[in-house]
């Protein structure tokens, strides 16, 4: 199988899991462990997107405007403030308790994934334009 599509369907499975590990625990919110899997296979997920994309295509051509921008902007407007309120919300509707606790949390915790983002992009452009 060629390494783009082999990447697509790892990325794929890797969505899936992610998305079946959070219906499960939205449907039994006291199963935080379900909570974990599906953080992890969505940081797998975001890694696989990233290998995947084609060396010369879009992705990489929008990266250099993104990148111009600085890794703690691309970590607060893209991790903290995109995907950590997004997170906020989407787990507050699922646990309804905790709001401050669930908006810091993700918060935090969208910085950190904005700055492995942004750490795993540069790596892959830097190895694209060698």
């Amino acid at each position: 199988m060629e390494k783009i599509k082999q990447s697509k369907l790892i990325y794929i499975m890797f969505s899936f899991t992610s998305l079946i590990n959070f219906l499960v625990f939205w449907l039994d919110p006291k199963s935080y462990m379900y909570l974990a899997i599906s953080l992890i296979f969505f940081m797998n997920a975001c890694v696989f997107f990233i290998n995947s994309r084609v060396p010369d295509g879009d992705y990489w051509k929008r990266w250099e405007t993104i990148r111009e921008k600085d890794k703690w902007y691309f970590s607060i407007v893209y991790g903290s403030l995109i995907t950590g309120l997004l997170f906020s919300v989407i787990l507050y509707a699922v646990i309804r308790d905790h709001l401050l606790f669930l908006i810091v949390s993700c918060l935090a915790g969208g910085w950190l994934w904005g700055y492995i983002m942004w750490m795993m992009n540069e790596k892959r452009y830097k190895l694209l334009k060698k």
